[in-house]
């Protein structure tokens, strides 16, 4: 579905010789979906337990990757983010079929991959750099996925930052 939205942002853009806005658009996405990402990391790591109706396994994940960080880069992607990807499947699936426009649909295209791939970025985040791809690394120089070094904060005393996973914008 992200795929249709982002071909339809494309299409639409090409249509219609609209590029300054779609690629604001998408700049937006991208940091609205590192903010979203961001709240609901605080929100998992400070309030509930193992025991809460629905975010417990999240909640209780979140805690065991505090204490041994290093085990979300022995995890394959499709594993935890399978429900993150059904969930934005049936987000994405009503704005594909409700709209042509290039400006909706490249915001939701990049805010909606950004949240799929949160958990990537995250282990990348965690893996060292003699490990990771040449683009990751460049990304990552860039500032436009988390680093190491930045995102390290978050597993230092007091715990209480760096709860974005995808920038940390």
């Amino acid at each position: 579905m992200v795929l249709f939205s982002l071909e339809k942002a494309i299409m639409g853009a090409t249509k219609s010789h609209l590029w300054f806005e779609p690629i604001l658009a998408g700049l937006v996405g991208y940091v609205l979906a590192d903010l979203m990402i961001g709240v609901y990391h605080w929100g998992i790591d400070n309030y509930g337990s193992a025991l809460t109706p629905i975010f417990g396994s999240q909640i209780d994940g979140f805690k065991h990757h505090h204490k041994w960080p290093w085990t979300i880069t022995r995890i394959e992607f499709a594993n935890p983010s399978q429900v993150v990807s059904l969930t934005v499947t049936f987000t994405v699936l009503p704005m594909v079929l409700a709209s042509n426009d290039p400006i909706f649909h490249a915001f939701g295209a990049v805010c909606s991959s950004c949240i799929v791939f949160s958990l990537q970025f995250h282990a990348w985040a965690h893996t060292t750099k003699s490990q990771l791809p040449p683009l990751v690394i460049a990304l990552q120089d860039m500032r436009l996925l988390v680093s190491p070094s930045k995102h390290a904060n978050h597993h230092r005393l007091p715990y209480n930052n760096n709860y974005c996973l995808m920038s940390g914008v």
